[in-house]
């Protein structure tokens, strides 16, 4: 006879894996916006520093140094830290998943059995 898993175990199961992918592709979006700024900056802003305009903070995107405000500066450090951090903690998740649950057994193969005398 074959074991049954708890149901309320299965939907906690199930509940905390579905909350892991979300997390990390909260955190993957984060990621994948925060690249789109930078490419953004690069288009957009001066390629020389205006101390004027307080476009002081040089910004190195792939070898094309940009300058930036104070405050752009850390808008993107916001987005980008707090994307990695995010997309971290839905590491750790599948890590706790992985560890509490395990992977489901897989079935049988088709064909001669280890109990055939064969």
């Amino acid at each position: 006879m074959r074991k049954r898993k708890n149901t309320v175990s299965l939907n906690i199961e199930r509940l905390w894996k579905r909350a892991g992918i979300i997390v990390g592709l909260i955190g993957l979006a984060g990621i994948v916006w925060t690249a789109s700024i930078w490419y953004q900056y690069q288009r957009t802003l001066p390629r020389h520093p205006d101390p004027v305009a307080g476009r002081i903070y040089p910004l190195n995107v792939h070898g094309i140094v940009v300058y930036q405000t104070r405050n752009e500066r850390n808008w993107l450090d916001k987005i980008q830290y707090s994307s990695i951090a995010v997309f971290t903690a839905s590491a750790l998740m599948a890590a706790i998943h992985q560890k509490k649950f395990g992977r489901p057994p897989t079935p049988p193969k088709r064909g001669s059995s280890w109990t055939s005398g064969h």
